[in-house]
């Protein structure tokens, strides 16, 4: 690895996004995706996107319509089907507003009128 061959490496910026669906699912859950399987279960789960459909079906009613919808996008089997960053952070602004504290870092950059 150096300078001028990170296109070679084996990352993207949609496994970011599905990273980044994975810890959201953590924060809105308050716990992992999958628990109590086997790590042959997870592999098979997770490559055939199986497990991530099902856990949406089991536990999308109680994250919301709008949580869920966000995260089916971001871990989506089709790595062109995910959102970009950008169309994420407009998904994510569109979300209800709720129990926002005005330490939230959302608060720095809008106007005083908008926060009242």
């Amino acid at each position: 690895m150096g300078p001028g061959n990170q296109d070679c490496l084996p990352f993207s910026k949609a496994a970011d996004v599905y990273a980044f669906g994975t810890i959201w699912y953590e924060l809105q859950a308050k716990e992992w995706p999958i628990v109590n399987q086997p790590t042959e279960v997870l592999i098979y789960q997770l490559g055939n996107g199986e497990g991530i459909r099902t856990l949406l079906t089991q536990k999308g009613t109680s994250l919301g319509k709008e949580v869920t919808e966000i995260l089916s996008a971001c871990w989506s089997y089709k790595v062109e089907d995910r959102p970009t960053f950008t169309q994420l952070s407009d998904l994510l602004e569109k979300l209800p507003k709720l129990n926002r504290r005005l330490s939230h870092p959302g608060h720095f950059w809008k106007s005083e009128e908008y926060v009242s």
